[in-house]
């Protein structure tokens, strides 16, 4: 059990913010934060939270003294080049007067050295004198120079006017430096403003409330202006933007992350991509966000999948299987991107796995731990329960510290750069830097987008040399992820990797229900099908006494059953859906239910969901009255759909004996009466003259 030691003036990190111990009584210690905050917090609930750091640095400190404990050889250094020159003609008398050489050694002599006056075998009292007589000073100032020079070096001969310390602190008050700091510290989260102005204001009320109306009046705005750009190396009138990312960036990493074999460590990431979507349905765009697995060891990229924005567990849990299933060839795409130009032995691989002989150049890794972050998707049980069915190891980082994964931080970067900017519908990474007419260019659906990216990995970011890989016992010769993999290859050897057909069932999320004779319920949605009569009046065999149902939130027409007695899934259908009823989503139907809770209805009502449904879908399926919302949710229910039929389709496929949907006859129509359009002989329709140029 590790022990803390706290005192008063000593620096913690608390609630990932950096505080000053104010003060200790007893069992309370009293906090004063970066800020300027104060709060009193019982010892033990302190010590206890996780976020609790002891004995860390304080903040960083601007030089507010007069400059005398700076190094005087970074001074010196510093100087322009008319003081330094002086200073070494200086020096050169010296020691022509001390040793009759202006470099101070015989060997270096300089033509016509030693002159008469500076002979060596003249006293060195001699000597001086001469030098006096010759730069018109007194003996006494040389000596004193000379003891100068002994003690402090060059630095001793500089005339100190031109080399004074300039600080525009120096006249301020020390009180409002820190009332800077601590203004700065509490408006970091706010919207940018003027220095002069609103930041003027707040710094003055906060000395006003600290010492007393009036006790530290401020200076004029211009010298505040400089002081505040001395203090601060980030403006609080700089965009939200960058100071939200200043003050998110931590005073040190948290560790180094190093792995020397692939999969050792596996980094998973979720980024909003810099290119809107264009959905050829409305005619509109939409947001698109990238998920990613980054091996470490060798910075490949293993595994992607691009999705309206919302991206779910069952997303992350798919991704883990795509780093162990082999990207396939593409038709149109070069022989060099396959497999076998990793420059491995990939004969003897096809051998191991029959998968990689039409796979693509993108090597296929087992992921012994996955780093990720505080993302809900990430802390769900389908990837908890993903990596313990694979023997995973579970890491995740610090919330909102993206320094505690800089390799993938730096390859969201590297995405933007060589992919994001030269698509059409690149909306830059925040509004600063977004163009007028981006909803205008963009003309790639998700579907598009995502094999453009699956073309770029394979075809770009695999085979490019990358700074951060290099040849052991060479340091400047860099190599490319794929380079670097076939190189682990042959000291860390090949991990097979499973291939599983019901993969996908199994990374799905589990309800455990009771079958009733009409089926199950899941989501106050009722679940049937043939193969569950079998098991109405049988005990369920697992330990809750509950038949694992497993959905997919990306389609809730369906749910899944595995049948114990032989192994197989079976397709369990929604009992009221209709023809007109499209694959549909968990958000489409929280937003049904809704529509029913405006109508007073219970949303156990089967009828009531399915009629509130196809309403809502009927209403986001007819461009004309599309709101932007609607918009939205009609492309990703759209998409998730097609995303979970390939995901269903790359293992075995379920059975399915639902007879096809019924479909809702349309309203009855009259015929039309006699003299009406009725029925039209195309025979008897002439056809129209066609233009002619060349006709007189």
């Amino acid at each position: 059990m590790s022990s803390h030691r706290l005192a008063t003036t000593d620096w913690i990190e608390f609630e990932h913010e950096l505080h000053q111990v104010a003060g200790l009584d007893g069992l309370m210690v009293r906090l004063r934060s970066e800020t300027g905050r104060m709060q009193t917090i019982m010892l033990a609930v302190l010590l206890a939270d996780d976020s609790f750091r002891a004995a860390v640095e304080p903040p960083p400190r601007t030089l507010d003294g007069d400059g005398s404990g700076l190094d005087p050889a970074g001074v010196l250094d510093g100087l322009d080049e008319g003081a330094k020159k002086a200073a070494l003609e200086l020096e050169g008398h010296l020691l022509e007067a001390a040793t009759g050489y202006r470099s101070g050694d015989p060997l270096t002599a300089e033509p016509g050295e030693p002159r008469a006056p500076y002979d060596p075998t003249l006293p060195q009292r001699a000597r001086i004198r001469a030098k006096a007589e010759e730069l018109g000073v007194s003996e006494r100032w040389l000596w004193k120079l000379w003891a100068r020079r002994a003690e402090q070096g060059l630095w001793g001969l500089v005339d100190k006017r031109k080399a004074r310390i300039r600080n525009p602190l120096r006249n301020l008050d020390p009180r409002v430096n820190q009332a800077i700091r601590d203004q700065a510290a509490a408006e970091r989260a706010d919207s940018t403003a003027t220095i002069g102005s609103r930041f003027f204001r707040r710094t003055q009320n906060r000395l006003n409330a600290e010492h007393g109306a009036g006790t530290v009046p401020l200076p004029g705005r211009d010298t505040f202006r400089r002081a505040v750009a001395h203090l601060l190396d980030t403006s609080p009138a700089a965009p939200a933007y960058q100071r939200a990312s200043a003050a998110n960036q931590p005073d040190r990493p948290f560790g180094n992350v190093l792995a020397t074999r692939p999969g050792e460590v596996v980094m998973l990431d979720t980024t909003p991509l810099d290119v809107l979507a264009f959905d050829p349905g409305s005619g509109g765009t939409i947001s698109v966000e990238l998920t990613v697995a980054l091996d470490v060891a060798t910075r490949s990229l293993l595994a992607w999948r691009l999705t309206p924005l919302g991206t779910k567990a069952i997303d992350i849990g798919l991704l883990l299987a795509d780093t162990m299933t082999p990207e396939l060839m593409r038709p149109g795409w070069d022989d060099a991107l396959r497999y076998q130009m990793l420059r491995i032995p990939a004969e003897r691989l096809i051998s191991v796995d029959e998968r990689l002989a039409e796979a693509a150049a993108r090597p296929v890794i087992y992921p012994e731990t996955l780093l990720y972050d505080h993302g809900k998707p990430y802390k769900s049980d389908v990837v908890a329960r993903a990596c313990a069915r694979w023997k995973i190891d579970l890491q995740d980082a610090r919330k909102l510290q993206p320094t505690d994964k800089p390799h993938v931080e730096r390859l969201f970067g590297t995405i933007r750069q060589q992919y994001s900017e030269h698509v059409a519908g690149y909306k830059g990474f925040n509004v600063a830097h977004r163009g007028r007419t981006v909803e205008d260019q963009a003309r790639w659906s998700i579907d598009e987008l995502a094999e453009f990216f699956a073309e770029y990995v394979i075809a770009v970011y695999q085979r490019k040399h990358h700074r951060g890989l290099t040849l052991q016992g060479f340091p400047d010769l860099h190599v490319s992820p794929n380079e670097a993999y076939a190189m682990a290859l042959g000291s860390a050897g090949y991990v097979d990797c499973p291939r599983e057909a019901n993969m996908y069932f199994e990374l799905l999320p589990i309800a455990g229900r009771v079958i009733h004779p009409y089926g199950v319920e899941l989501n106050y949605l009722t679940y049937n099908a043939d193969i569950l009569y079998q098991y109405r009046k049988a005990k369920s065999p697992y330990p809750d006494k509950l038949w694992p149902i497993r959905y997919d939130p990306r389609n809730l027409l369906h749910a899944y059953f595995l049948d114990p007695a032989d192994g197989r899934w079976h397709v369990l259908r929604w009992t009221h859906a209709l023809a007109e009823h499209q694959p549909f989503t968990d958000i489409t139907l929280r937003e049904a239910k809704r529509l029913i809770a405006l109508r007073e209805r219970a949303p156990e009502d089967q009828a009531e969901v399915a009629r509130a449904l196809t309403e809502l879908q009927n209403r986001t399926d007819a461009p004309e009255t599309w709101t932007r919302t609607e918009r939205k949710r009609h492309t990703r229910d759209q998409h998730r759909a097609a995303a979970q039929s390939r995901d269903i389709a790359r293992g075995d496929a379920p059975a399915d004996d639902h007879p096809p949907l019924a479909v809702v006859p349309a309203p009855f129509e009259p015929a039309e009466e006699s003299g009406g359009w009725g029925e039209v002989d195309l025979s008897s329709i002439e056809a129209a003259q066609v233009f002619d140029p060349e006709a007189p």
